[in-house]
This record gives structure tokens, sequence and C-alpha cells, in this order.
């Protein structure tokens, strides 16, 4: 989960959010979180590098719809073709982009609306300069 945790720092560090962001599932009351999702498989090169796909998903959930979609809204901003370099692991981060906009999930049963989007990021390891 290291790759998750660097990009919860991104997040956490350049934006003002009304929650800790949890890795996995959402609170119980206002809670914001991040967990992987089923992605594509590695590519590879010639010289052993590998680009693996990391799919994920952030989810938003707060009492006042608003606060919950626009708080989504700038995680997006910030992730969606970001330049940071990530690094950790042995992998650097290329690319990060959004593939399913903000989107309305559901009213929990405690009327807590949950919004979320999902990311692709492209993670690259870089083995044949060792190999």
């Amino acid at each position: 989960m290291d790759f998750l945790d660097k990009i919860v720092d991104h997040i956490e560090t350049n934006l003002g959010l009304y929650s800790p962001i949890r890795i996995g599932i959402l609170g119980p009351q206002n809670s914001i979180a991040i967990r992987p999702t089923p992605g594509s498989l590695p590519d590879g090169y010639l010289n052993g590098d590998r680009i693996r796909g990391f799919s994920f998903q952030i989810l938003t959930q707060h009492e006042n719809p608003h606060t919950a979609y626009t708080t989504l809204e700038e995680i997006t901003d910030l992730l969606d073709a970001m330049d940071v370099a990530i690094q950790g692991d042995g992998y650097t981060m290329v690319s990060c982009a959004v593939y399913t906009a903000p989107n309305f999930v559901e009213v929990t049963p405690q009327g807590y609306h949950i919004y979320t989007a999902l990311f692709e990021a492209e993670l690259l390891k870089e083995v044949g300069a060792n190999g």
C-alpha cells in the first residue's frame, strides 16, 4: 500500500480536507477513503523495465452533498494529469488520470451522501539499469 500512502500524503499536503483520508473503507460519519481497484496487467520493455497500471478509487462521504461533491472535485483536479513524481519501493509514478469523473453513489440510511471517482496511475519500475 506504499503507493496509496504516498497519494494520501500528496492530497493531504495540498488540500484542506474535512477529514483525514482512510485507506480502505469509509468511516461511519463524514469521511474520505481511497482503495485499490482491479486494473490492467503490466507492460514490459526489452531492458526489463515495467509499467504497471495502478487503478484506485476515492470516495467522499458527508452529511452535506455539496461538501462531498466539491471535495471530490478538488481531489480530482489535483490528481488528474498531475506532473509530480511520486516515488517509493522501486517505482516512479509517471502519470495519473481520472477515468470515471466524480459521480453520485448513494445516500446512506444515516443521511450521508457518497460520491466516487476512479483513477489510473502508471508506475514505472526500472529494473533494466540494475539487471
